[in-house]
């Protein structure tokens, strides 16, 4: 049976240098280094899930200071179990873990014209994948770090309203970054676009 467990330093390390560097593009990609100082701070959950010692998925949550909110900031499946219905039951788990007390927001790239068709398609199977997790579209989108992304956010009840949920997001960069690097690089919403799908 399936079970979160925090990860220690030297698996974070390890999971960083086999998996995220080949699961995520270097632009989408948080430095090791900053991960782990989130983590000393104790704001940032470093969650793999295994079953028995093998592990299936890993999933780093960024929560704010307040402990309200979190930002799924990573979620992938290892290789050989992809396709096998592991990150439905990662979130599920991750839903169980947070409570629904704790808003749990996802920032997913966002489908755009003029991409080629196979990444539209992913990125349309990814915002797919999250609503049938329970998870809402929101009215906005975000630019980060030249990424465009559409907003999710768990539970799809979630009551706080957009303006809120922007202020505890964009809070979670704005109190770790330069604030030269935050106003040129984090645009929460973006002020080009609304929820486009």
């Amino acid at each position: 049976m399936a079970e979160l467990r925090l990860l220690t330093g030297t698996q974070l390390r390890q999971i960083y240098r086999t998996y995220v560097k080949a699961d995520f593009p270097r632009r989408e990609r948080r430095p090791l280094a900053s991960m782990e100082e989130l983590r000393q701070m104790g704001c940032y959950d470093t969650w793999g899930m295994f079953e028995g010692e093998t592990l299936l998925a890993y999933a780093f949550l960024w929560r704010t200071e307040d402990g309200r909110c979190a930002l799924l900031d990573y979620l992938a499946v290892c290789p050989e179990g992809r396709g096998q219905g592991r990150g439905t039951q990662a979130l599920e788990l991750l839903q169980a873990q947070y409570g629904q007390s704790c808003p749990l927001l996802v920032e997913a790239e966002a489908p755009e014209e003029g991409i080629p068709p196979e990444k539209d398609h992913q990125r349309r199977r990814r915002l797919i994948f999250y609503q049938r997790a329970g998870f809402r579209l929101l009215d906005y989108q975000t630019l980060i770090f030249g990424v465009r992304y559409a907003m999710l956010v768990w539970p799809g009840s979630c009551m706080l309203e957009p303006e809120a949920l922007q202020a505890a997001h964009r809070g979670l960069y704005q109190n770790h970054m330069p604030p030269v690097l935050f106003r040129r690089m984090i645009h929460i919403p973006a002020s080009d676009c609304g929820k486009k799908e």
